[in-house]
């Protein structure tokens, strides 16, 4: 049966009058099946702050903290005003659990201790007999239905986001299984599949974090290929803390930062809502060739922490806010808004990967998909009573936004209450005093490595002028002609140069790999990228590359404030070349060379095919 590449390597192969006929219908059947919108009221529930942190078993594997995990269908209440998510006999949600401490949607907390790994027995609970809770958005030619089986139920592989970790625990796109998958069952099973314990049932895998990386807020996610979207969206994503000797997470740290029930996350997304109170996403795609699949997906409900629109009582005093965007495609320019023009500074003191040299005063912090941020706000002297929102204006798509396109311009509230008798006096320490904060020190390239050029382009349909694809170096994530291109070696520093020819921000993230980045320049996009496709069609003869040098524009940009310290995920935004630079280390244990991934944090962007391997050789 043709695939989708054949389709798009033939010309004509569909007459252009039928594709307008299509397209007609397929606008008036995405209408039809947008959810009944549902309003619902704001700041009702209050946030959940006491998400689950699983406690280590100490013996099963000497010297690691080991945890086993499930992921299991459930069903959840996102809002009081609405049901529990459809009673039916298919789960609605999927979730991360470990023992009684199971949600149904997201999962529990991992606080793990910098250079002490954490051992993790996934399990694989999901019924194969029901359906996946948004079994009819699933798209069997996002990738290829030949590279993998898109129905097949309950395909997983978690990733943790921002672990230093060996490749074969990583995630890989390919590692996936099934509940009844693993060794011994090469059909429930993806080629990269791997487990640290090779004598355990078919379902689970066991996975191995070396954790051997500074304190930093991580998080694991599922990262099964071609449904990655639908099962983050469902549910399957959750926390995971290192801590160090700097950043202990007790009240006692030597950093003096808010701790205990004054540091608290927030996993920020988006949602749409049915009626009863399941989740929406679209089941109609907007070209013939991927009859499913949506460019993006921008939900109409903000959920922070799985409550839709939720308020959080705080005190007069100093918060640490450890903040995800968990969305699919939506990033977020927040600030407080307080009463008047009283809005408070956001403190930002960490990025992804490590604290700041220094706390940033932010009046606005803006986060894209994938990226993290550690913030303290000051409530200390508000009088009780008072209110604060936090707000947001992010175009979607971002930056330029689009007709139609839903804005959320409220995402929680905090309320300012009397500390309750016997609070404890804060001694933390005012952001912009905080001394003993780690030094960043700035990367140099090693000699002779290569600059990479990561190009980033959006194929369109030639008719319809919508989407088809967005591709990397205009090569399937599986290429066949070409293979694995970027091979860093071992323990190198390397520049890598995102170079954006589309027309929105894309969260570029790499695994394994922390970075710093360099800066961001202007280029000439139109003539850059004629030079550029017309490279590509001659056959990518490696003397003829055009000189990305020649095509550029103005001064490079420094990064941003609170992009001084060690990242794993950055916003290239359009018309610009984004660098960041990196040392490939890799983890005890890995034998080489060592595959891994890099990739757009747009789900739908990395499903289709904006996702590329690497080799650490």
């Amino acid at each position: 049966m043709p695939n989708r590449r054949d389709f798009l390597r033939a010309t004509g192969a569909v007459g252009a009058s039928a594709l307008v006929q299509w397209e007609l219908g397929t606008k008036r059947a995405y209408a039809a099946a947008k959810a009944t919108p549902v309003k619902l009221p704001k700041f009702v529930d209050p946030l959940i702050t006491a998400i689950p942190t699983l406690t280590p078993d100490t013996l099963t594997y000497p010297g690691a903290d080991y945890y086993q995990i499930f992921m299991a269908g459930g069903r959840w209440q996102f809002s009081s005003q609405l049901p529990v998510t459809a009673v039916g006999t298919a789960p609605t949600t999927w979730g991360y659990g470990s023992g009684a401490a199971f949600l149904g949607y997201l999962g529990p907390t991992i606080e793990a201790t910098s250079g002490r790994p954490v051992v993790v027995k996934y399990i694989n609970n999901i019924n194969p007999a029901l359906p996946h809770p948004l079994w009819t958005a699933i798209d069997q030619t996002v990738p290829d239905g030949v590279m993998y089986p898109g129905l097949l139920p309950g395909r997983v592989t978690p990733h943790l986001h921002g672990g230093f970790t060996e490749p074969a625990y990583d995630g890989h796109p390919h590692s996936w299984w099934t509940s009844t998958g693993g060794f011994g069952a090469p059909l429930q099973a993806g080629s990269h599949y791997a487990s640290l314990d090779l004598a355990l049932t078919v379902g689970t895998a066991v996975y191995r974090y070396s954790n051997a990386q500074q304190a930093a807020m991580l998080w694991y996610h599922d990262h099964a290929m071609g449904i990655t979207r639908l099962n983050v969206y469902a549910g399957l994503a959750a926390l995971y803390f290192v801590r160090d000797a700097l950043d202990t997470g007790l009240p006692t740290n030597p950093l003096r930062l808010p701790a205990g029930p004054y540091e608290v996350p927030l996993v920020i997304q988006d949602k749409q809502f049915k009626l009863d109170g399941s989740l929406f996403y679209p089941t109609v795609g907007i070209t013939p060739t991927h009859p499913i699949w949506v460019p993006e997906f921008f939900g109409d409900t903000a959920v922070v922490n799985a409550r839709a629109f939720p308020f959080m009582n705080v005190e007069p005093r100093r918060y640490r806010f450890r903040m995800v965007n968990g969305s699919q495609a939506r990033f977020y320019n927040m600030w407080l808004a307080g009463p008047g023009k009283g809005n408070l500074p956001l403190w930002v003191i960490g990025m992804e990967q490590s604290l700041l040299p220094a706390a940033v005063p932010l009046q606005t912090l803006l986060l894209a998909p994938g990226e993290r941020a550690d913030v303290i706000v000051d409530f200390t002297g508000i009088k009780p009573g008072t209110k604060f929102t936090l707000s947001n204006n992010a175009n979607v798509p971002f930056p330029g936004g689009g007709p139609g396109a839903v804005k959320i311009p409220d995402l929680m509230q905090f309320r300012v209450v009397a500390p309750p008798v016997g609070a404890p006096l804060d001694t933390s320490l005012p952001p912009a005093s905080l001394v003993g904060l780690p030094t960043i020190t700035p990367l140099v390239p090693t000699l002779g490595a290569p600059v990479r050029e990561i190009v980033m382009k959006e194929t369109m349909d030639p008719v319809l002028m919508v989407p088809l694809h967005v591709r990397l170096n205009e090569l399937w994530f599986d290429e066949p002609t070409v293979g694995v291109e970027e091979t860093p070696a071992v323990n190198s520093t390397e520049i890598w140069q995102w170079v954006n020819l589309t027309v929105d921000a894309h969260p570029m993230h790499m695994h394994l790999v922390k970075f710093q980045v360099v800066n961001r320049q202007a280029f000439n996009v139109a003539t850059y990228t004629t030079a550029y496709m017309t490279w590509v069609g001659g056959g990518r003869v490696a003397a003829a590359k055009p000189n990305l040098a020649t095509y550029l524009v103005g001064l490079p940009l420094p990064p941003a404030p609170e992009e001084s310290g060690w990242k794993d995920t950055v916003k290239a935004p359009p018309g610009q070349i984004t660098r960041v630079i990196s040392t490939f280390e890799v983890p005890p244990g890995t034998t080489l060379p060592a595959d891994y991934v890099f990739h757009c944090h747009i789900l739908e962007h990395e499903e289709n095919e904006m996702m590329r391997p690497f080799q650490v050789v």
